[in-house]
C-alpha cells in the first residue's frame, strides 16, 4: 500500500514594501517598491482531525510574521554598503527597516520558506510541512523555493 501525499495551498495578500537590489547594474539598484504576495503549498501523510492538512486559521503566526516583515517595510540586503545610512532612517523613524539575506525575489522565497518552516513546525510538529513557497512582487514577477 502506497503512504497517502496530501497538499493544500494557502494565498497572503497585500504586502506593500519597499527593496532595492545593489548589485545590479538596471533600476533595480534605486529603492522601489511592490505589493508582495505569498503563495505556500503544505503537505502532509495524514490529515488533523477535522480532515485538513493544515487549518488555515490555525496558522496565523505565518501571517502575523508575514505582516510584521513585509507590510509597510524597507528591505535591505544584509551586505548593502548602504546598511546604516538606512539603519539611521530607520531609528528616526523614517522607515522600518528589515534586513534579509537577498531581498530579491528568489532570495524573499527561500527566506520566508525557512522562516515559515520553523513556526509551522512549532505548530504542527512533523505532521505537516511547506513544499513550496511563490513570491510575486506583481501579477507578471515571482520566485518559487521548491527545497
Amino acid at each position: 500500500m502506497n503512504p497517502k501525499n496530501f497538499k493544500s495551498t494557502k494565498r497572503f495578500t497585500g504586502f506593500p514594501c519597499t527593496h532595492r537590489q545593489w548589485r545590479a547594474e538596471s533600476h533595480c539598484r534605486f529603492v522601489h517598491g511592490y505589493s508582495r504576495e505569498f503563495y505556500f503549498e503544505f503537505g502532509a501523510k495524514e490529515l488533523t482531525k477535522e480532515g485538513w492538512v493544515v487549518d488555515f486559521g490555525g496558522i496565523k503566526e505565518i501571517k502575523t510574521w508575514l505582516e510584521y516583515t513585509f507590510d509597510h517595510t524597507f528591505l535591505v540586503a544584509q551586505d548593502d554598503p548602504q546598511l546604516e545610512t538606512f539603519k539611521k532612517l530607520d531609528s528616526e523613524g523614517v522607515i522600518q527597516l528589515r534586513v534579509l539575506p537577498n531581498p530579491g525575489m528568489e532570495g524573499t522565497a527561500e527566506y520566508v520558506y525557512n522562516e515559515a518552516s520553523k513556526i509551522l513546525k512549532q505548530l504542527c510538529g512533523d505532521r505537516a510541512w511547506i513544499t513550496l513557497v511563490q513570491v510575486s512582487e506583481n501579477e507578471k514577477n515571482s520566485a518559487i523555493y521548491n527545497p
